[in-house]
């Protein structure tokens, strides 16, 4: 499977980039892509272009993930379970929560992440060059998928939480419902409300789901979708949707857990565990998870993220999550063992994130839909061979996903969805804390997106 691979497409990748980069297309490339637009051949090739663009590093090849970590921990070597030595200012600057509206990572992202929304939106308008309806009807669904993949990342980085029982008005991201094709024109628009992107996002992965086959390859299929939902109804803490979501999941799409915990991790081709995974190769770029939790020898940079004794103190002992790690010879860092392949996949969506779902929406809930909380947890930990919980309760679960799915792009919506606070004080005695809602927690809109559009707001404490 790994030959056929997706191919990076440059000139898709170029054509398709966002608003926000005001590109300048000559005739050549604009007459290129009327070609291209006016053949079933052309629009696969714009969906295929599409998951090459999500497989990028500063997308979901590994950086959406890691800014979930770096927002999440903090500089306080008292209380962080993570610690940031890396060399990237731009990255610091998460670490830090000092961030700025020139912050070129952060600009890099949301710029592709609206990348992959445009070739979502120009597939969707285009499907009637593609003549089997059956066929038209997947590639809606893979392209609806991805659309809402994007916005959802795009929502929580670049907003406030959503927080379930208000109205959500406040300013989400912008909504590009239609393509873009010619960048020269005013593209000038306010963001949508918090509430009104989250909408967008759902009706994305329902018809998706309905769309979608129940195997796809490596591409997105119906239970991608399905998992997908569960997580954003869990951010939104509609519990009964997310414990139904997470459920059809576990109970249909055929996935398992791995035997082993470790078996979970570096593979070049999907296992029975990965509901939804990137696909990397040597054409697409490299696992950018490595880059920045590996040691050289693993083909990161020597591991700028390393665990610290707090993380492993939360294992209760025999666990094998704690013990997988290793340290680097070359600087002492301690490091994950989750990402050592540098051509690995980047596990997006794995099976065991179903269960802790299910776990606490049932419990939240009070229900038992598929299984009792305590004995999905008691799944969980049997595989990691740790002891079993006698009872369980949401503290616990939540400890649980911490263990599980640690150094896999949770930290921070987790702390956002449960109101936590982050601990910055220098001695860890909760004198300085940073409120889940703090200005310091959103990504500023970058400075070229607030430069060429005349409408949008910036977030707060970053200028107007």
């Amino acid at each position: 499977m790994k030959a056929n691979k997706l191919i990076l497409l440059i000139i898709f990748s170029v054509f398709f980039a966002s608003c926000e980069d005001q590109l300048n297309l000559d005739p050549k490339q604009a007459e290129d892509a009327s070609v291209t637009l006016s053949t079933e051949e052309g629009i696969t090739n714009v969906l295929t272009g599409t998951y090459a663009i999500a497989a990028n590093g500063n997308a979901y090849g590994g950086r959406v993930l890691l800014y979930a970590d770096l927002l999440g921990v903090t500089g306080s070597l008292s209380t962080t379970d993570l610690r940031w030595r890396g060399t990237y200012g731009e990255l610091r600057q998460m670490y830090l929560k000092t961030m700025v509206s020139n912050n070129v990572i952060i600009e890099g992202t949301y710029s592709r992440l609206y990348s992959m929304i445009n070739a979502a939106n120009t597939v969707i308008e285009n499907i009637d060059k593609v003549k089997d309806p059956g066929k038209q009807a997947v590639m809606i669904g893979e392209a609806n998928f991805l659309r809402s993949l994007a916005y959802f990342d795009l929502v929580r980085f670049f907003a406030k939480p959503y927080v379930a029982g208000q109205a959500n008005s406040q300013l989400g991201v912008v909504i590009r419902p239609n393509a873009i094709y010619d960048f020269s024109v005013d593209l000038s628009k306010e963001r949508s409300t918090v509430d009104e992107v989250y909408k967008v996002i759902i009706d994305g992965l329902n018809l998706a789901y309905t769309n979608l086959p129940e195997e796809n390859g490596f591409y997105a299929d119906k239970y991608a979708a399905k998992a997908l939902l569960a997580r954003v109804y869990l951010q939104q803490q509609n519990y009964a949707a997310a414990r139904d979501a997470a459920n059809d999941v576990i109970e249909n799409s055929g996935h398992g857990l791995s035997l082993k915990y470790a078996d979970a991790f570096n593979h070049d081709t999907d296992k029975t565990e990965d509901v939804f995974a990137i696909q990397i190769t040597k054409q697409t770029g490299l696992n950018d998870m490595v880059t920045f939790y590996a040691s050289e020898g693993n083909g990161g940079r020597g591991g700028d993220f390393s665990i610290r004794d707090t993380y492993l103190e939360k294992f209760s002992d025999p666990d094998d999550r704690a013990a997988f790690n290793y340290v680097n010879d070359d600087n002492g860092r301690l490091l994950t063992s989750k990402f050592t392949d540098q051509f690995g996949d980047v596990p997006l969506i794995r099976l065991a994130e179903m269960y802790l779902i299910r776990a606490e929406s049932n419990l939240r809930a009070g229900t038992a839909v598929g299984n009792t909380p305590l004995d999905d947890i008691n799944i969980i930990r049997s595989r990691a061979n740790a002891d079993e919980l006698a009872s369980v309760t949401v503290d616990d679960i939540l400890l649980e996903r911490q263990l599980e799915l640690g150094m896999e792009g949770f930290l921070i919506h987790d702390i956002r969805r449960t109101k936590q606070s982050i601990d910055i004080s220098s001695d860890g005695d909760g004198s300085d804390l940073i409120p889940y809602d703090a200005n310091r927690l959103v990504f500023p809109i970058p400075l070229k997106e607030m430069d060429a559009n005349k409408k949008i707001t910036q977030n707060p404490g970053y200028g107007s």
